[in-house]
């Protein structure tokens, strides 16, 4: 099958009312999910609008000559779309953000110093308060720990910095170097994968390959659902601490 039979197999792409049609439903699940995470002040609506510029936005620069489907293309330009309407009303505060980048760089400096992942109790006592305290923390930055390849540390190119969302577009006019840092990138992030503990390494395919819900993912890991919930947050924390060490050329 050439490219462009591809490219039509895959989506109506020149049809923006089929498009619609058939993408609404994974617009609607991943309004749905984020959702969850929001204040009440956020409209569903408003995210499926949101959702469906992105749609539009990704059938507009989606590149049928790369080796990606347009269906996983479109699913991140949708969410990366209603995470970019989320950022406009900032209606995260700061104290919150605060105690995100000091989870961040506790788990950071931890790696750093034990060249692997930190327990939970060590975390604890790196923040100089108890296994409840910390998991209170972890509660509090639940709603911004949302996975989304966009919110993770850019590639550095020859000019510019370039997000994942661009490497997945593929862009043919991306320089040698801005492919190096890519490959770079990739790597980094697969590695921070690999070392997950072993259930929030199972909680991240559960929930977000498997597209299990928290309250199946607790069942499955015979956890509470609020349980669940914070160790989702610590691998949340672990892989921007991770990430955001490996940049900076640590170990």
């Amino acid at each position: 099958m050439t490219a462009a039979s591809t490219y039509e197999a895959n989506s109506n792409l020149g049809n923006p009312e089929a498009l619609l049609q058939e993408y609404l439903p994974m617009i609607r699940y991943h309004a749905d999910q984020l959702m969850r995470r929001t204040p009440a002040s956020i409209e569903l609506d408003d995210m499926i609008d949101a959702g469906v510029l992105g749609l539009l936005d990704g059938a507009q620069r989606f590149d049928a000559s790369k080796e990606v489907l347009f269906k996983t293309f479109a699913a991140y330009r949708v969410r990366g779309a209603m995470i970019d309407y989320l950022r406009t009303f900032d209606w995260m505060p700061r104290g919150l953000r605060d105690t995100s980048k000091s989870l961040q760089g506790a788990f950071q400096e931890l790696e750093q110093r034990y060249g692997r992942p930190a327990e939970e109790k060590e975390i604890a006592e790196f923040l100089e308060m108890d296994i409840d305290s910390y998991r209170q923390k972890l509660d509090q930055v639940r709603s911004m720990s949302v996975v989304y390849f966009d919110d993770l540390p850019s590639v550095r190119g020859d000019d510019d910095d370039l997000h994942v969302l661009d490497i997945i577009a593929g862009d043919s006019g991306q320089s040698p170097e801005h492919q190096t840092a890519i490959g770079q990138f990739v790597d980094k992030l697969a590695d921070a994968i690999e070392q997950l503990p072993k259930r929030e390494a199972i909680l991240l395919s559960l929930y977000y390959y498997e597209e299990l819900t928290m309250k199946e993912v607790a069942l499955v890991l015979g956890l509470t659902e609020s349980r669940v919930s914070q160790v989702h947050s610590q691998m949340v924390m672990r892989l921007r601490g991770h990430l955001n060490l490996t940049a900076e050329g640590g170990v």
